[in-house]
């Protein structure tokens, strides 16, 4: 009887698009084959067969674009909580590769605790903890480890 009780308060769906907006902008668009709704509190949807978003500029342009194997919506407090094999790229071609990462649609940024893994054009960097905007144009490792390219700000172009 309890096993049924708990059956009875999910939803389940399939090939799910949510659109997020904010102040009447579309600002992401999550993308998943499936999703299952639980209604007991605190409510919250479960992607456990992977999911996308598409994060969106002002005029509908795509800033960054964001893949994990799971993840997990918690309603009440509007957050996103992605974990397996995560990574983000934004449009500049830099991309994060973590295990964990945390999505703050209302605040606009991403966060972790765990191992981060960055590439860009020039630069490979690795750490633990992360802070970065939503576009992913600004980010802070918080505890890097190993080296790291600085630009010469005296170089004479």
């Amino acid at each position: 009887m309890e096993f049924d009780s708990k059956k009875a308060a999910t939803e389940n769906g399939v090939d799910i698009v949510t659109i997020f907006s904010q102040g009447g902008k579309v600002n992401a668009k999550l993308l998943a084959p499936t999703m299952e709704r639980s209604l007991d509190k605190p409510s919250y949807v479960a992607f456990n067969n992977g999911l996308r978003v598409l994060m969106y500029n002002d005029s509908l342009g795509i800033e960054s674009t964001l893949s994990a194997k799971k993840g997990k919506y918690l309603e009440a407090e509007g957050n996103v909580y992605l974990t397996d094999s995560v990574v983000v790229i934004n449009k500049k071609g830099e991309k994060l590769n973590t295990n964990e990462l945390n999505w703050d649609p209302k605040r606009k940024i991403f966060y972790s605790t765990k191992e981060v893994f960055i590439t860009t054009p020039t630069d490979s960097l690795h750490g633990w903890g992360l802070e970065a905007n939503e576009d992913f144009t600004e980010k802070k490792i918080l505890k890097v480890s190993g080296p790291i390219t600085v630009e010469d700000s005296t170089a004479v172009n």
